[in-house]
Protein backbone atom coordinates (compact mmCIF):
# COMPACT_ATOMS: atom_id res chain seq x y z
CA UNK A 1 0.00 0.00 0.00
CA UNK A 2 1.50 3.12 -0.80
CA UNK A 3 1.60 6.37 1.09
CA UNK A 4 -0.73 8.53 -1.46
CA UNK A 5 -3.73 5.81 -1.56
CA UNK A 6 -5.45 3.23 0.40
CA UNK A 7 -4.79 -0.92 0.27
CA UNK A 8 -6.13 -2.47 -3.17
CA UNK A 9 -4.50 -4.20 -5.39
CA UNK A 10 -4.43 -1.62 -8.27
CA UNK A 11 -3.03 0.52 -6.02
CA UNK A 12 0.80 -0.67 -7.43
CA UNK A 13 2.09 1.68 -9.26
CA UNK A 14 0.60 4.57 -8.08
CA UNK A 15 3.50 7.51 -7.16
CA UNK A 16 3.23 7.84 -3.33
CA UNK A 17 1.40 10.72 -1.60
CA UNK A 18 -0.24 11.07 -4.94
CA UNK A 19 -3.84 10.28 -5.99
CA UNK A 20 -4.21 7.66 -8.25
CA UNK A 21 -4.08 8.33 -12.03
CA UNK A 22 -6.99 9.37 -14.50
CA UNK A 23 -5.37 6.37 -16.70
CA UNK A 24 -5.29 3.65 -14.00
CA UNK A 25 -8.88 5.17 -12.77
CA UNK A 26 -10.28 5.02 -16.31
CA UNK A 27 -9.26 1.56 -17.18
CA UNK A 28 -11.19 -0.11 -13.66
CA UNK A 29 -14.10 2.23 -14.76
CA UNK A 30 -14.49 0.77 -18.49
CA UNK A 31 -17.65 -1.26 -18.07
CA UNK A 32 -19.03 1.82 -17.00
CA UNK A 33 -18.45 3.80 -19.68
CA UNK A 34 -19.46 0.95 -22.31
CA UNK A 35 -22.65 0.62 -21.00
CA UNK A 36 -22.60 4.31 -20.38
CA UNK A 37 -26.37 4.37 -22.03
CA UNK A 38 -28.02 1.47 -19.64
CA UNK A 39 -26.15 2.24 -16.80
CA UNK A 40 -27.40 5.73 -16.42
CA UNK A 41 -30.63 5.11 -17.20
CA UNK A 42 -31.13 2.62 -14.52
CA UNK A 43 -29.46 5.26 -11.81
CA UNK A 44 -32.16 7.82 -13.25
CA UNK A 45 -34.43 5.76 -12.79
CA UNK A 46 -33.38 4.45 -9.46
CA UNK A 47 -32.91 8.40 -8.88
CA UNK A 48 -36.54 8.84 -9.59
CA UNK A 49 -38.36 5.68 -7.83
CA UNK A 50 -36.08 6.94 -4.21
CA UNK A 51 -37.58 10.21 -4.30
CA UNK A 52 -41.02 8.86 -5.27
CA UNK A 53 -41.12 6.80 -1.67
CA UNK A 54 -38.86 9.64 0.65
CA UNK A 55 -41.01 12.61 -1.05
CA UNK A 56 -44.69 10.28 -0.54
CA UNK A 57 -43.16 9.63 2.90
CA UNK A 58 -42.00 12.95 3.75
CA UNK A 59 -46.12 14.48 2.78
CA UNK A 60 -47.46 11.22 4.30
CA UNK A 61 -45.80 11.82 7.31
CA UNK A 62 -47.00 15.40 7.86
CA UNK A 63 -50.45 14.21 7.35
CA UNK A 64 -50.20 11.22 10.02
CA UNK A 65 -48.69 13.65 12.39
CA UNK A 66 -51.47 16.17 11.70
CA UNK A 67 -53.82 13.16 12.55
CA UNK A 68 -52.65 12.09 15.54
CA UNK A 69 -52.59 15.45 16.87
CA UNK A 70 -56.00 15.91 15.92
CA UNK A 71 -55.66 18.25 13.62
CA UNK A 72 -53.43 20.56 15.13
CA UNK A 73 -49.65 19.30 14.73
CA UNK A 74 -46.93 21.61 16.39
CA UNK A 75 -44.73 22.56 13.71
CA UNK A 76 -41.81 22.60 15.54
CA UNK A 77 -42.73 18.87 15.87
CA UNK A 78 -43.31 19.21 11.78
CA UNK A 79 -39.83 20.16 11.42
CA UNK A 80 -37.86 17.66 13.58
CA UNK A 81 -39.73 14.88 12.23
CA UNK A 82 -38.23 15.99 8.85
CA UNK A 83 -34.46 16.58 9.73
CA UNK A 84 -34.24 12.90 11.01
CA UNK A 85 -34.03 11.67 7.53
CA UNK A 86 -32.01 15.16 6.27
CA UNK A 87 -29.62 14.67 9.29
CA UNK A 88 -28.76 10.47 8.94
CA UNK A 89 -28.32 11.40 5.42
CA UNK A 90 -25.52 14.18 5.94
CA UNK A 91 -23.99 12.35 8.72
CA UNK A 92 -23.77 8.86 6.71
CA UNK A 93 -22.92 10.29 3.06
CA UNK A 94 -19.09 10.55 3.15
CA UNK A 95 -18.50 7.48 5.19
CA UNK A 96 -21.00 5.49 2.85
CA UNK A 97 -20.16 7.03 -0.54
CA UNK A 98 -16.10 6.20 0.64
CA UNK A 99 -16.61 2.70 1.10
CA UNK A 100 -18.41 2.64 -2.05
CA UNK A 101 -15.04 3.92 -4.32
CA UNK A 102 -13.59 1.24 -2.28
CA UNK A 103 -15.23 -1.62 -2.53
CA UNK A 104 -17.47 -1.45 -5.40
CA UNK A 105 -20.10 1.54 -6.01
CA UNK A 106 -23.24 -1.65 -7.09
CA UNK A 107 -23.20 -3.13 -3.84
CA UNK A 108 -24.83 0.37 -2.53
CA UNK A 109 -26.84 1.71 -5.19
CA UNK A 110 -28.79 -1.85 -4.42
CA UNK A 111 -28.58 -1.59 -1.30
CA UNK A 112 -29.81 1.84 0.27
CA UNK A 113 -33.14 1.20 -1.27
CA UNK A 114 -33.24 -2.17 0.56
CA UNK A 115 -32.78 -0.03 3.71
CA UNK A 116 -34.88 2.59 2.57
CA UNK A 117 -37.76 -0.19 2.50
CA UNK A 118 -37.10 -0.87 6.32
CA UNK A 119 -37.47 2.70 7.54
CA UNK A 120 -40.82 2.97 6.08
CA UNK A 121 -42.09 -0.67 7.20
CA UNK A 122 -40.95 0.75 10.94
CA UNK A 123 -42.88 3.83 10.09
CA UNK A 124 -45.93 1.98 9.34
CA UNK A 125 -45.81 0.15 12.29
CA UNK A 126 -45.48 3.60 14.79
CA UNK A 127 -47.44 5.46 16.88
CA UNK A 128 -45.81 8.58 18.11
CA UNK A 129 -43.83 11.08 17.02
CA UNK A 130 -40.54 10.10 18.44
CA UNK A 131 -41.06 6.22 16.78
CA UNK A 132 -41.42 8.72 13.14
CA UNK A 133 -38.28 9.99 14.08
CA UNK A 134 -36.07 7.05 14.58
CA UNK A 135 -37.50 4.92 11.84
CA UNK A 136 -37.08 7.64 9.51
CA UNK A 137 -33.16 8.00 10.38
CA UNK A 138 -32.93 4.60 8.31
CA UNK A 139 -34.26 6.60 5.07
CA UNK A 140 -31.29 9.13 5.34
CA UNK A 141 -29.30 6.06 5.51
CA UNK A 142 -30.62 4.34 2.20
CA UNK A 143 -30.47 8.30 0.62
CA UNK A 144 -26.44 8.50 2.04
CA UNK A 145 -25.59 5.16 0.24
CA UNK A 146 -27.42 5.70 -2.79
CA UNK A 147 -26.86 9.33 -3.91
CA UNK A 148 -23.33 10.20 -3.89
CA UNK A 149 -22.70 6.90 -5.62
CA UNK A 150 -25.24 6.92 -8.19
CA UNK A 151 -23.97 11.20 -9.04
CA UNK A 152 -20.43 9.07 -8.45
CA UNK A 153 -20.66 6.49 -11.26
CA UNK A 154 -22.78 9.36 -13.45
CA UNK A 155 -19.81 12.22 -13.19
CA UNK A 156 -17.38 8.68 -14.34
CA UNK A 157 -19.64 7.77 -17.13
CA UNK A 158 -19.70 10.92 -18.70
CA UNK A 159 -16.24 12.25 -18.14
CA UNK A 160 -15.30 11.77 -21.56
CA UNK A 161 -17.82 14.58 -22.73
CA UNK A 162 -18.45 17.87 -21.61
CA UNK A 163 -22.15 17.54 -23.37
CA UNK A 164 -23.12 14.40 -21.99
CA UNK A 165 -22.25 15.58 -18.72
CA UNK A 166 -24.51 18.55 -18.81
CA UNK A 167 -27.54 16.66 -20.47
CA UNK A 168 -26.56 14.02 -17.45
CA UNK A 169 -26.77 16.69 -14.86
CA UNK A 170 -29.91 17.82 -15.91
CA UNK A 171 -31.75 14.09 -16.43
CA UNK A 172 -30.34 14.07 -12.63
CA UNK A 173 -32.45 16.86 -11.41
CA UNK A 174 -35.00 15.78 -13.47
CA UNK A 175 -35.52 12.72 -12.51
CA UNK A 176 -34.72 13.57 -9.31
CA UNK A 177 -37.95 16.35 -9.48
CA UNK A 178 -39.86 13.86 -11.48
CA UNK A 179 -39.29 11.31 -8.39
CA UNK A 180 -40.48 14.28 -5.83
CA UNK A 181 -43.54 14.81 -8.02
CA UNK A 182 -44.14 11.06 -7.89
CA UNK A 183 -43.96 11.27 -4.58
CA UNK A 184 -46.67 13.97 -3.77
CA UNK A 185 -48.65 12.20 -5.68
CA UNK A 186 -48.62 8.71 -4.37
CA UNK A 187 -48.18 9.90 -0.76
CA UNK A 188 -51.20 11.49 -0.15
CA UNK A 189 -53.49 9.83 -2.25
CA UNK A 190 -52.08 6.33 -0.56
CA UNK A 191 -52.32 7.94 2.99
CA UNK A 192 -56.16 9.34 1.64
CA UNK A 193 -56.75 5.90 0.84
CA UNK A 194 -55.01 3.36 2.97
CA UNK A 195 -53.71 5.16 6.05
CA UNK A 196 -50.25 3.57 7.51
CA UNK A 197 -50.47 0.98 4.86
CA UNK A 198 -49.40 3.87 2.46
CA UNK A 199 -45.74 3.65 4.19
CA UNK A 200 -46.21 -0.20 3.25
CA UNK A 201 -46.48 0.83 -0.81
CA UNK A 202 -43.32 3.65 -0.56
CA UNK A 203 -41.94 0.74 0.49
CA UNK A 204 -42.18 -1.41 -2.13
CA UNK A 205 -41.14 1.37 -4.78
CA UNK A 206 -37.83 1.67 -2.31
CA UNK A 207 -37.35 -2.23 -3.43
CA UNK A 208 -37.89 -1.58 -7.08
CA UNK A 209 -34.91 0.86 -7.35
CA UNK A 210 -33.04 -1.75 -5.98
CA UNK A 211 -34.09 -4.31 -8.21
CA UNK A 212 -33.34 -2.11 -11.14
CA UNK A 213 -30.00 -1.05 -10.16
CA UNK A 214 -29.24 -4.68 -9.45
CA UNK A 215 -30.04 -5.72 -12.86
CA UNK A 216 -29.02 -2.67 -15.27
CA UNK A 217 -25.82 -0.94 -13.58
CA UNK A 218 -22.20 -2.02 -14.78
CA UNK A 219 -20.42 -3.69 -12.13
CA UNK A 220 -17.30 -1.04 -11.16
CA UNK A 221 -14.14 -2.94 -8.98
CA UNK A 222 -13.06 -1.09 -5.99
CA UNK A 223 -11.06 1.96 -6.98
CA UNK A 224 -7.34 2.95 -5.36
CA UNK A 225 -8.95 5.61 -3.54
CA UNK A 226 -6.77 8.32 -2.22
CA UNK A 227 -5.38 8.74 1.06
CA UNK A 228 -8.31 10.82 3.63
CA UNK A 229 -6.17 13.37 4.81
CA UNK A 230 -4.97 14.38 1.15
CA UNK A 231 -8.78 14.31 0.01
CA UNK A 232 -10.35 16.34 2.88
CA UNK A 233 -7.23 18.78 2.07
CA UNK A 234 -7.92 19.62 -1.18
CA UNK A 235 -11.78 19.67 -0.56
CA UNK A 236 -12.09 22.20 2.60
CA UNK A 237 -8.75 24.16 1.28
CA UNK A 238 -9.54 27.53 -0.43
CA UNK A 239 -10.93 26.48 -4.01
CA UNK A 240 -14.14 26.20 -5.97
CA UNK A 241 -15.40 23.51 -3.72
CA UNK A 242 -15.30 25.06 -0.37
CA UNK A 243 -16.92 28.55 -1.48
CA UNK A 244 -19.59 26.56 -3.21
CA UNK A 245 -21.06 24.69 -0.16
CA UNK A 246 -22.44 27.92 1.56
CA UNK A 247 -24.63 28.57 -1.35
CA UNK A 248 -25.73 25.11 -1.98
CA UNK A 249 -26.71 24.76 1.84
CA UNK A 250 -28.88 27.96 1.21
CA UNK A 251 -30.51 26.22 -1.83
CA UNK A 252 -31.57 23.54 -0.04
CA UNK A 253 -32.56 25.22 2.87
CA UNK A 254 -34.56 26.65 0.87
CA UNK A 255 -36.59 22.97 -0.52
CA UNK A 256 -35.95 22.09 2.79
CA UNK A 257 -38.34 24.31 4.69
CA UNK A 258 -41.07 24.29 1.46
CA UNK A 259 -40.52 20.36 1.49
CA UNK A 260 -40.83 19.49 5.43
CA UNK A 261 -43.71 22.28 6.43
CA UNK A 262 -45.87 22.92 3.02
CA UNK A 263 -48.20 19.93 2.85
CA UNK A 264 -48.58 20.24 6.61
CA UNK A 265 -49.66 24.15 6.69
CA UNK A 266 -52.08 23.35 3.64
CA UNK A 267 -54.22 20.95 5.23
CA UNK A 268 -54.28 22.65 8.77
CA UNK A 269 -57.12 24.23 10.26
CA UNK A 270 -57.71 27.45 9.18
CA UNK A 271 -55.67 30.30 10.73
CA UNK A 272 -56.72 33.97 10.71
CA UNK A 273 -55.74 36.29 8.19
CA UNK A 274 -53.87 33.82 6.55
CA UNK A 275 -55.24 32.65 3.39
CA UNK A 276 -53.57 29.80 2.26
CA UNK A 277 -53.70 28.11 5.62
CA UNK A 278 -57.37 27.25 5.25
CA UNK A 279 -57.50 22.97 5.40
CA UNK A 280 -57.20 21.93 1.92
CA UNK A 281 -58.26 18.54 1.07
CA UNK A 282 -55.27 16.15 1.02
CA UNK A 283 -55.95 15.54 -2.84
CA UNK A 284 -55.53 19.50 -3.80
CA UNK A 285 -52.20 19.61 -1.71
CA UNK A 286 -51.06 16.53 -3.89
CA UNK A 287 -52.59 18.71 -6.92
CA UNK A 288 -50.38 21.96 -5.77
CA UNK A 289 -47.34 20.47 -5.22
CA UNK A 290 -47.42 17.92 -8.42
CA UNK A 291 -48.14 21.14 -10.61
CA UNK A 292 -44.91 23.13 -9.11
CA UNK A 293 -42.18 20.40 -9.55
CA UNK A 294 -43.94 19.68 -12.85
CA UNK A 295 -43.24 23.59 -13.34
CA UNK A 296 -39.14 22.88 -11.77
CA UNK A 297 -39.12 20.27 -14.31
CA UNK A 298 -39.95 22.12 -17.24
CA UNK A 299 -37.51 24.59 -16.37
CA UNK A 300 -34.64 21.95 -15.91
CA UNK A 301 -35.29 21.38 -19.31
CA UNK A 302 -35.10 24.76 -20.70
CA UNK A 303 -31.72 25.52 -18.74
CA UNK A 304 -29.77 22.64 -19.40
CA UNK A 305 -28.88 23.36 -22.62
CA UNK A 306 -27.28 26.77 -21.14
CA UNK A 307 -25.11 25.06 -18.69
CA UNK A 308 -22.41 24.43 -21.02
CA UNK A 309 -22.79 28.52 -22.87
CA UNK A 310 -22.93 30.71 -19.71
CA UNK A 311 -20.90 28.22 -17.11
CA UNK A 312 -22.39 26.89 -14.09
CA UNK A 313 -21.62 29.22 -12.15
CA UNK A 314 -23.40 32.33 -13.94
CA UNK A 315 -26.49 29.99 -14.48
CA UNK A 316 -27.10 29.40 -10.76
CA UNK A 317 -26.90 33.04 -9.72
CA UNK A 318 -29.11 34.20 -12.28
CA UNK A 319 -31.41 31.65 -11.44
CA UNK A 320 -31.52 32.68 -7.82
CA UNK A 321 -33.83 35.91 -8.37
CA UNK A 322 -36.45 33.75 -9.40
CA UNK A 323 -36.83 32.50 -5.80
CA UNK A 324 -37.71 36.51 -5.34
CA UNK A 325 -40.47 36.74 -7.49
CA UNK A 326 -41.75 33.35 -6.69
CA UNK A 327 -42.22 34.35 -2.63
CA UNK A 328 -43.38 38.17 -3.14
CA UNK A 329 -46.70 36.25 -5.10
CA UNK A 330 -47.32 33.95 -1.92
CA UNK A 331 -47.04 36.55 0.09
CA UNK A 332 -49.15 38.93 -1.76
CA UNK A 333 -51.84 35.55 -2.45
CA UNK A 334 -51.73 34.69 1.72
CA UNK A 335 -53.35 38.07 2.29
CA UNK A 336 -55.74 38.87 -0.65
CA UNK A 337 -58.55 37.11 -1.34
CA UNK A 338 -59.06 34.00 -2.81
CA UNK A 339 -59.69 35.32 -6.19
CA UNK A 340 -56.48 36.87 -6.32
CA UNK A 341 -54.96 33.69 -6.75
CA UNK A 342 -55.68 32.99 -10.52
CA UNK A 343 -53.14 36.23 -11.17
CA UNK A 344 -50.67 35.33 -8.52
CA UNK A 345 -50.17 31.36 -9.04
CA UNK A 346 -49.13 31.72 -12.54
CA UNK A 347 -46.71 34.46 -10.75
CA UNK A 348 -45.44 32.17 -8.57
CA UNK A 349 -45.21 29.29 -11.81
CA UNK A 350 -42.71 32.03 -13.40
CA UNK A 351 -40.65 32.23 -10.33
CA UNK A 352 -39.98 28.58 -10.09
CA UNK A 353 -39.55 28.31 -13.58
CA UNK A 354 -36.54 31.02 -13.42
CA UNK A 355 -35.58 29.33 -10.55
CA UNK A 356 -35.44 25.89 -12.09
CA UNK A 357 -31.66 26.67 -13.51
CA UNK A 358 -29.81 26.06 -10.24
CA UNK A 359 -29.98 22.56 -9.79
CA UNK A 360 -28.60 21.29 -13.07
CA UNK A 361 -25.61 23.87 -12.96
CA UNK A 362 -24.70 22.82 -9.92
CA UNK A 363 -24.58 19.61 -10.16
CA UNK A 364 -22.86 20.05 -13.63
CA UNK A 365 -20.23 22.17 -11.46
CA UNK A 366 -19.35 19.52 -9.09
CA UNK A 367 -19.23 16.69 -11.37
CA UNK A 368 -16.48 18.94 -13.00
CA UNK A 369 -14.53 19.39 -9.86
CA UNK A 370 -14.49 15.69 -9.66
CA UNK A 371 -12.38 15.18 -12.22
CA UNK A 372 -9.53 16.50 -9.86
CA UNK A 373 -9.77 13.07 -7.93
CA UNK A 374 -11.47 10.68 -10.48
CA UNK A 375 -11.13 7.84 -7.92
CA UNK A 376 -13.05 9.33 -5.34
CA UNK A 377 -16.19 10.34 -7.32
CA UNK A 378 -18.73 9.28 -5.07
CA UNK A 379 -16.86 10.77 -1.74
CA UNK A 380 -16.71 13.82 -3.63
CA UNK A 381 -20.19 13.62 -5.05
CA UNK A 382 -21.42 13.00 -1.46
CA UNK A 383 -20.85 16.87 -1.01
CA UNK A 384 -24.11 16.96 -2.87
CA UNK A 385 -26.06 14.71 -0.46
CA UNK A 386 -24.18 16.62 2.45
CA UNK A 387 -25.64 19.96 1.31
CA UNK A 388 -28.75 18.36 0.48
CA UNK A 389 -29.01 17.15 4.03
CA UNK A 390 -28.14 19.96 5.85
CA UNK A 391 -29.52 21.89 4.22
CA UNK A 392 -32.68 19.99 4.83
CA UNK A 393 -32.39 20.26 7.79
CA UNK A 394 -31.68 23.45 8.57
CA UNK A 395 -34.68 24.73 6.56
CA UNK A 396 -36.71 22.03 7.91
CA UNK A 397 -36.29 22.96 11.77
CA UNK A 398 -35.99 26.85 11.00
CA UNK A 399 -38.79 26.47 8.61
CA UNK A 400 -40.54 24.77 11.10
CA UNK A 401 -39.75 27.57 13.56
CA UNK A 402 -40.91 30.32 11.50
CA UNK A 403 -44.53 28.44 10.62
CA UNK A 404 -44.80 28.48 14.74
CA UNK A 405 -44.20 31.93 14.80
CA UNK A 406 -45.97 33.93 12.03
CA UNK A 407 -47.57 30.69 10.00
CA UNK A 408 -47.51 30.94 6.25
CA UNK A 409 -45.87 33.95 5.70
CA UNK A 410 -43.31 32.68 8.24
CA UNK A 411 -42.63 30.16 5.70
CA UNK A 412 -42.27 32.37 2.54
CA UNK A 413 -40.11 35.55 4.68
CA UNK A 414 -37.64 32.78 6.10
CA UNK A 415 -37.35 31.16 2.15
CA UNK A 416 -37.07 34.97 1.05
CA UNK A 417 -33.69 35.39 3.25
CA UNK A 418 -32.41 32.29 2.35
CA UNK A 419 -32.47 33.01 -1.28
CA UNK A 420 -31.16 36.50 -1.21
CA UNK A 421 -28.38 35.22 1.16
CA UNK A 422 -27.46 32.22 -1.61
CA UNK A 423 -27.31 35.18 -3.92
CA UNK A 424 -24.73 36.96 -2.28
CA UNK A 425 -22.63 33.52 -1.34
CA UNK A 426 -22.48 32.92 -5.23
CA UNK A 427 -19.93 36.02 -5.71
CA UNK A 428 -17.04 34.11 -4.59
CA UNK A 429 -17.92 30.62 -6.78
CA UNK A 430 -18.28 32.77 -9.64
CA UNK A 431 -14.92 34.33 -9.93
CA UNK A 432 -13.28 30.90 -8.79
CA UNK A 433 -14.84 30.06 -12.10
CA UNK A 434 -13.67 32.63 -14.24
CA UNK A 435 -10.20 32.13 -12.93
CA UNK A 436 -10.50 28.89 -14.47
CA UNK A 437 -10.05 26.79 -11.53
CA UNK A 438 -12.98 23.59 -12.17
CA UNK A 439 -11.69 21.20 -14.60
CA UNK A 440 -13.70 20.13 -17.44
CA UNK A 441 -14.02 16.67 -19.08
CA UNK A 442 -13.07 15.97 -22.53
CA UNK A 443 -15.05 17.95 -25.31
Amino acid sequence: MTEGTEGHPADAGVVAGAAPSADLVADLEHELRETRQASIAALLTGTALIRVAAAGATVAVQFYLADLAHGHPHGTTIGLVGTAQAISEMVFAPFLARFADRLGRKMFVVGGPVVGALGLLLVAVSLHSQQIFAARILEGVAAAAFVPTALGAIAAATSLSVRSRARASGAFEAATMAGYAGGFVLGPFAYHYLGRGAFVVLAAVYLLAGIICLRFVAHVPPLPITRLSTLLRDVSGPGPIRSFLPAWVGTFALLGAYGSNLASLLHRSPVRGQRLVHHFDTRLVSLVLVSAIAVLVIGIVLWTPWINRLGPARQMRRAVPGAWLFSAALLAANSLPHVALYLLLPVAGLGILWLAGFGPAAVAYLANSSETHTADRSALMSIYTVTLAAGGAIGAALGGVAVSLASFDGLVVFGLLLSVCTFLLLGPVLRWERRGAVPLPAS
